[in-house]
């Protein structure tokens, strides 16, 4: 009786702590948000990462956005005019400032993007967009006139990239995270690496009157410290990944709720084609055989994701759908391997045809995702050797090549230029993401032509040919795109999710009273 008792109490206890911590964030207008691992980089000129490409917009708009159709969407643009397909017109709206209390001009979209030009920008993600501006002209305070070298349909896409102020633009790198500022609603406060990113209200904003006051992100790497911290009210939103396992938990908890959508994030598994084993087509296409992506999504993942044939999501309009296809087949794997020279020494025996490295990230879920994977690959003969890294040493390693093959996710995907970015023989690291060193000159020529031509029906077919090129090339072998999750407490009000997975609905959002 007295242990029942004794559970009661505590109980009881946890109860209140939680309804105390939920109602101190509330009347504090603050909101904390648990995140697997910390932004590498937070000038947004540089981040690569989907954490800083995520939190950036709430910081540094830019030009343009991305809308719910997938296209480019005026952001900071209140109108612009193509004057022929190398020249462009942009007119500034008003009523963005700078945390110092300096209104967004020209001059700082125009310090912003001459400064990708410059040698520390080399690994920028914006570093070609430099290359392509011919000439950049202030017409006046808030008109800028912006010609390009030759036609390149992706611009304004690119021209998401984050605006800062003009003194800022010119200084010297590494900028310190909390000198930098932008127009956006909110101003990084604090920055303390695998810790926390706090962020509080620009006091100039005027687009809208954001309710919260500040924004923390909690950098939690393991999974139940993230989900319990949800469960207590510790923390108040998690979105992906979210271990599936414990998404009918989060479901059933009457104090919060579970937002499901289909999602953009594109995961695959990725080749070193400089390593002589994964040179050869035979042995992807085998590996692609043997991975049975069905069992893996239905078993491991509780049917979170849906499986995918190409980065493309299918409403996109590019979106190619005669693909080839690599249903699970181990027999037809097997025939491939011999026929790539690599005999099982043994038959069913215990040895090995060859072995192979697969790197990944210290998520929970990853990890499993990897040995359920070495695991089917090893009934065809393949050892894999699965090594679970730390995020940005894992992220070091494939930028550099250091690897044989690994798995990880793009996020976000809306313009079909990320091929050029991907597997164009020119995009080698740190100047593009051609992690696996992936070279095809007919490829090349179709994805130089691709972003050359506005004319939509064309760019359409040329990425057919290239989605087409690279489903028989398997540089990558797609596994799954996501669903996505947001589990978030229930008195949280507004928030939703950008298209690419931005925190920007974070500043239309507010607890209820």
């Amino acid at each position: 009786m007295g242990e029942k008792r004794s559970r009661l109490w505590v109980l009881i206890i946890f109860l209140a702590l939680a309804f105390c911590s939920n109602q101190d964030h509330s009347q504090k207008k603050e909101i904390i948000i648990g995140i697997e691992a910390s932004p590498s980089i937070l000038d947004p000129r540089l981040a690569r990462d989907a954490y800083a490409v995520q939190i950036n917009p709430l910081i540094f708009p830019g030009l343009f956005t991305i809308s719910q159709s997938l296209g480019p969407e005026p952001n900071l643009v209140s109108e612009y005019k193509m004057l022929n397909d190398k020249t462009y017109i942009f007119s500034l709206k008003d009523g963005y400032y700078f945390p110092d209390g300096a209104e967004l001009k020209a001059k700082d979209v125009r310090a912003t993007l001459e400064s990708l030009a410059h040698p520390d920008m080399a690994n920028s993600p914006y570093s070609e967009l430099s290359e392509r501006i011919k000439k950049i002209e202030e017409i006046d305070q808030k008109t800028l006139k912006i010609e390009l070298n030759e036609p390149y349909a992706p611009f304004l896409v690119e021209l998401n990239l984050g605006i800062l102020p003009r003194e800022l633009a010119h200084q010297p790198l590494p900028l310190k995270p909390e000198s930098l500022i932008g127009a956006g609603a909110y101003q990084i406060k604090e920055f303390e690496p695998g810790e926390k990113l706090v962020l509080v209200k620009n006091p100039y904003y005027q687009i809208s009157k954001p309710y919260l006051e500040k924004i923390i992100f909690k950098i939690l790497p393991d999974d139940t410290t993230r989900i319990l911290s949800l469960e207590k009210g510790e923390v108040q939103i998690l979105t992906n990944p979210i271990p599936v396992d414990e998404l009918f938990q989060l479901k059933a908890n009457p104090r919060l709720k579970v937002l499901e959508r289909p999602g953009l994030n594109y995961t695959y598994l990725g080749f070193n084609l400089r390593d002589p084993i994964l040179s050869k087509l035979e042995v992807r296409k085998a590996i692609a055989h043997s991975i049975n992506r069905k069992e893996l999504i239905e078993c491991l993942l509780k049917n979170t994701v849906r499986e995918a044939d190409s980065l493309l999501p299918e409403n996109h309009w590019a979106y190619e759908p005669n693909l080839d296809e690599y249903d699970y087949n181990p027999e037809l794997a097997k025939k491939l391997l011999d026929r790539a020279g690599l005999q099982d020494p043994d038959g069913e025996g215990p040895k090995s045809r060859f072995k192979l490295l697969y790197k990944t990230s210290q998520v929970q879920q990853r990890i499993w995702i990897a040995e359920a994977i070495a695991e089917q690959l090893r009934r065809v003969g393949i050892e894999v050797e699965v090594r679970s890294l730390e995020w940005g040493t894992l992220f070091s390693d494939i930028q550099a090549g250091n690897f044989q093959i690994y798995s990880m996710t793009w996020t976000g995907i809306i313009e079909p230029d990320i091929f050029y970015t991907i597997f164009h023989s020119q995009s080698l690291p740190p100047k593009g993401a051609n992690r696996g060193a992936y070279s095809n000159p007919q490829l090349d020529q179709i994805l130089e032509d691709a972003r050359k031509t506005h004319n939509l029906s064309e760019r359409k077919a040329l990425y057919a040919q290239a989605q087409k090129i690279l489903s028989q090339e398997l540089p990558y072998i797609s596994l799954w795109r996501s669903i996505d999750i947001v589990a978030q407490d229930k008195k949280l009000l507004g928030f939703e999710p950008a298209v690419g997975g931005e925190w920007i609905g974070l500043i239309s959002s507010e607890w209820e009273q």
